[in-house]
C-alpha cells in the first residue's frame, strides 16, 4: 500500500493572508490524534502520524482498516448512534488502555472524522464549575448593560479556567474587534479598549468562527502532526472546518508568538447568526483544558449572546422613553393650520432634541427652516441635492457622510451625522450631528498589521498603543433616535396635510366669493344693458314699420325697401337674443323653491301651445307611455321640453313628414339613479362629433343664413338641467334624426 500526506504546502507562498486555506492545512495538533474514515465503508482513510503516541498502532498500520478493528465494541456502538441519529457534531467520552479520552465526531463531506484528546478532569472540577455557574447567573442578575455582562463572563470564565487573560472581544460593522471586557493578572498590561483591525480575523477565519464555536491552542511552541492517507483512497485533501485538532495558521501562530502568548481559548459569540465577538483567553505558558471546562465556557459565552437584544434594549430604553416624550410634546403643540405654524414648530429646540441630534433643517416648498446648529441654507440645499441621489427607501441615515461623499469637502465634514428623511421629490426633514472627535487606540498601527518581506507574509511584531484621531464621524444614530424621527415625520405628514387642506379650502372660499361677485355684476351689467337696448330697437323696428307702410311720403325706393326689411329683421333677432338671455341669467338667479311637476299634464300644455305650430309644419308630437314627476321649478322645465321640439321642428328633413317622440327610457343605463327623458325626432340629424358643441352657448353648427336662432336655446337647457341637479346629453345620426336626453333625479 503506497502512503502519502496531504499537507498544504502553499500556505508559505501567499501574497494575500485572506487566500490562506486554513480549513484543508493536512497537519493537527499533535495533543490528540485524528482517524477519518469512508462514511459508506468504514475503511480508515486518514490518520495522524502521532498515533502511536497514544494507541498500539502506527499510521501506516491502521489505513485501509476497518475502524471497529482498531478501536473496539465500544467504539462500533458509538459509530452507529451518531450515523442513525444524523448529527453533525457529537462528543463522548471513551476508555482506551485505561486512558479516558474525549472523543469528537464530525462528518466532513463524504468522511467522519475523528479526534481524541486525553481527558484529564482536574480535582473536583464539577463542584467548582457548579460554585462558578452559580456566582456567574447571581452576578447576571444584578448587572444592567451588555457591558457589566460582559465583564461578569469574562470574570467567571476566569475563575473555572484559570486563563492569565480574559478578554470579551466585540466586532464592529467592519469587522475591526474593541477589547470590551477583560479580566486579567495584576502584572499584566491592560488591553481593555485597544482595538483590532479585520485583518488580524481574515474573512475565512471569521467563517470557521461561526462554524466552530471553539478552538484551542494549548501549546503555541507545538510541531503539527502530519495527516497521512493512502494512494487508493483517492483523498487529497481533508476538510477540517469542525475539527478540534486543527493546525492553526502559521501567521496566526506568529501572531500569538509576537504578542507572548503561550496558550489560547477562543469562544464564538454569534448573534443572529452573524459573528458579534469572541471570548478570548491568553495565557503566558502552556495550557490544556478538560472537555467540562471548554463546554462551560462555551454555555457562559452563550450567556452573552443570549442577552444581546435584552441589554441593548434596557440600554435603549431610556434613550426612547425621552425621545418619544420630545414628540409627544411637538405633536400636542396648540398649532392652527396655518403655514405660519410651520416655523413655530420647527424653532422649538425639542425638533432636534427628539434624536439628540446638533440641530434641524426642513426644506417645505422651497423655504428652509432651521434651529440649532446646522449647515447654511446654501449649503443645506447642496447637502440635499446628494441625499435625493444617494437615498434608498427615501432615507439616508449615517455617521460617516464625509467619506461616503469626499466631494463636498468642508461642507460634509462639520455635520458628518445625518438623519433625512424625504416627504416627496423637493420637501424633506433633516437632523444633523457635530463631528465627535475621538481617539481610537489600535494594537499596534492598524496600517501595518501585515507585512511582507522575502519570505512571504508576517504579523506586526509591534503591538504598542497606536493612537489614530478621527475627526469625520459623529456619534451613530440609535435606534430608538431614527424611530423618533420616522414618528414625528408621519406627525408632520399630517399635519402639512392639514394646513395644505386649510388652504385649498381658503383658496376655494376666496374665489367663491369672487366668482359670485363678479356674476352678480355681470348680472346686473347684462339685465342693464338688456333693457337699454330694448329700447332702441322697439325704434328701429317701429321706424322701419312706418316707412315701409307708407313708402311714397318717404320716397323709399326698391333698393331702399330691402335694406330696411334687412334692418327690421336684424333689430328683431336682436331682441329675440336679448330676450334669450335675459331668460338664460336668470335660470341662474332663480331661488331653488323646487317642487313637484308632473310632465305628462306640462307635456300636454306644451302639445296644446304648439298645435297650430305643428299643423302647418305638418309634424306629430306623440307622448309615449306615462311619463314620471320629477322635481323641479315647472317654468323652466317646460323651456327644457320647448328648447328640443323647436329645434326638431327647425331642423325637420325636407324629404319626410317630422315625428318627435317624448318617453320614459327605462331602458337606459342610469335609468336607476335618473328618470330618462328622451325626446327623439326623425329630421336631419348631426355628426356625434358635435355633442358636446351643441350645448355650448352661441354655439351652431349651421349657417345663420340655412336656419334662424340665437345658439342658446340648448346651453340654456344644460343650466336648466344642471340647476335641477340632473344632466342633459344629445347623440345624433346625420340624415337619420337626433335624441335629446334629459336626466332628472328619481322623486323619492
Amino acid at each position: 500500500m503506497k502512503i502519502k500526506d496531504i499537507v498544504n504546502r502553499d500556505v508559505v507562498n501567499l501574497e494575500n493572508c485572506e487566500d490562506e486555506a486554513i480549513h484543508i492545512p493536512g497537519l493537527i495538533q499533535p495533543h490528540g490524534f485524528l482517524i477519518s474514515i469512508d462514511a459508506d465503508k468504514e475503511i480508515i482513510n486518514v490518520c495522524s502520524e502521532n498515533i502511536s503516541q497514544f494507541l498500539d498502532y502506527r499510521y501506516n498500520e491502521i489505513l485501509g482498516k476497518r475502524i471497529d478493528d482498531i478501536l473496539g465494541k465500544d467504539f462500533k456502538e458509538t459509530l452507529r448512534e451518531f450515523k442513525s441519529n444524523s448529527l453533525e457534531k457529537k462528543t463522548v467520552f471513551l476508555t482506551y488502555n485505561d486512558q479516558s479520552y474525549a472523543l469528537t465526531i464530525h462528518k466532513s463531506q463524504e468522511n467522519i472524522i475523528f479526534e481524541a484528546e486525553p481527558n484529564k478532569v482536574p480535582l473536583n472540577e464539577e463542584g467548582n464549575l457548579f460554585e462558578s455557574s452559580k456566582r456567574l447567573l447571581s452576578s447576571i442578575e444584578d448587572t444592567n448593560s451588555l457591558k457589566e455582562l460582559s465583564q461578569s463572563v469574562a470574570t467567571a470564565i476566569k475563575n473555572i479556567t484559570g486563563y492569565d487573560r480574559v478578554m470579551i472581544y466585540k466586532f464592529d460593522h467592519e469587522y475591526n474587534g474593541e477589547v470590551y471586557a477583560e479580566v486579567r493578572e495584576e502584572h499584566l498590561e491592560p488591553f481593555l479598549g485597544l482595538h483590532y483591525p479585520h485583518t488580524d480575523i481574515p474573512p475565512q477565519a471569521r467563517a470557521l468562527y461561526i462554524k466552530n464555536l471553539l478552538r484551542i491552542i494549548g501549546n503555541i511552541d507545538y510541531v503539527p502532526a502530519k495527516l497521512y492517507t493512502y494512494v487508493e483512497s483517492k483523498v487529497d485533501t481533508l476538510d477540517l472546518s469542525l475539527s478540534v485538532l486543527r493546525s492553526v495558521s502559521p501567521i496566526h501562530v506568529e501572531y500569538l508568538k509576537n504578542m507572548g502568548v503561550g496558550a489560547t481559548l477562543t469562544v464564538s459569540l454569534i448573534h443572529k447568526g452573524k459573528l458579534w465577538g469572541l471570548v478570548a483567553c491568553h495565557h503566558y505558558s502552556t495550557k490544556f483544558l478538560s472537555q467540562e471546562t471548554r463546554n462551560a465556557v462555551k454555555l457562559y459565552g452563550y450567556f452573552i449572546t443570549s442577552q444581546i437584544d435584552v441589554r441593548i434594549l434596557n440600554e435603549q430604553y431610556e434613550v426612547a422613553k425621552k425621545a418619544n416624550e420630545y414628540v409627544d410634546k411637538l405633536s400636542s403643540k396648540s398649532l392652527e393650520f396655518k403655514r405660519d405654524s410651520l416655523t413655530s414648530l420647527f424653532q422649538d429646540d425639542a425638533i432636534y432634541q427628539l434624536c439628540n441630534g446638533s440641530g434641524f433643517s426642513a426644506c417645505i416648498d422651497g423655504k428652509v427652516y432651521s434651529n440649532g446648529e446646522t449647515p447654511t441654507e446654501e449649503d443645506i440645499r447642496l447637502i440635499s441635492e446628494v441625499l435625493f441621489d444617494i437615498q434608498s427607501d427615501g432615507k439616508v441615515i449615517t455617521s460617516t457622510f464625509p467619506r461616503q461623499n469626499k466631494g463636498l469637502g468642508s461642507v460634509a465634514e462639520k455635520f458628518p451625522g445625518i438623519n433625512f428623511h424625504m416627504l416627496d421629490d423637493t420637501n424633506y426633514l433633516m437632523w444633523f450631528r457635530e463631528p465627535t472627535i475621538k481617539n481610537i487606540k489600535w494594537a499596534g498601527d492598524p496600517s501595518k498589521a501585515i507585512e511582507k518581506d522575502k519570505k512571504g507574509l508576517s504579523p506586526r511584531k509591534s503591538f504598542e498603543t497606536f493612537t489614530e484621531n478621527v475627526k469625520d464621524t459623529s456619534k451613530p444614530w440609535l435606534q430608538p433616535e431614527i424611530d423618533a424621527c420616522n414618528k414625528f415625520k408621519f406627525f408632520f405628514q399630517s399635519f402639512l396635510r392639514a394646513i395644505l387642506t386649510n388652504e385649498d379650502k381658503e383658496k376655494q372660499r376666496i374665489l367663491t366669493e369672487n366668482l359670485k361677485a363678479v356674476n352678480s355684476e355681470l348680472e346686473n351689467i347684462g339685465w342693464i344693458s338688456a333693457h337699454d337696448l330694448q329700447e332702441p330697437l322697439r325704434k328701429i323696428r317701429m321706424m322701419a314699420s312706418t316707412m315701409l307702410e307708407d313708402q311714397q311720403r318717404f320716397q323709399v325706393t326698391e333698393v331702399a325697401e330691402k335694406r330696411i326689411s334687412r334692418m327690421s329683421k336684424s333689430a328683431e333677432r336682436m331682441q329675440t337674443l336679448i330676450k334669450d338671455i335675459l331668460e338664460y341669467n336668470r335660470a341662474s338667479s332663480e331661488e331653488d323653491n323646487f317642487e313637484k311637476v308632473d310632465l305628462n299634464d306640462l307635456l300636454q300644455e306644451i302639445k296644446k301651445e304648439l298645435k297650430e305650430t305643428l299643423e302647418e309644419e305638418k309634424a306629430e308630437l306623440v307622448i309615449e307611455g306615462y311619463l314620471p314627476e320629477v322635481s323641479g321649478l315647472q317654468f323652466l322645465i317646460k323651456q327644457c321640453l320647448l328648447n328640443p321640439i323647436h329645434n326638431a321642428i327647425k331642423f325637420k328633413h325636407p324629404d319626410r313628414r317630422l315625428r318627435i317622440r317624448i318617453f320614459d327610457d327605462q331602458n337606459h343605463s342610469k335609468s336607476d339613479m335618473y328618470s330618462v327623458i328622451s325626446i327623439q325626432d326623425n329630421g336631419i340629424g348631426f355628426d356625434n362629433q358635435h355633442n358636446e358643441k351643441i350645448f355650448k352657448i352661441f354655439s351652431r353648427l349651421h349657417s345663420k343664413s340655412d336656419y334662424e336662432g340665437t345658439g342658446i336655446g340648448l346651453a340654456f337647457c344644460k343650466k336648466i338641467m344642471l340647476k335641477h341637479r340632473g344632466f342633459i346629453d344629445a347623440q345624433g345620426q346625420p340624415n337619420e334624426g337626433a335624441t335629446i336626453r334629459l336626466y332628472f333625479p328619481k322623486v323619492s
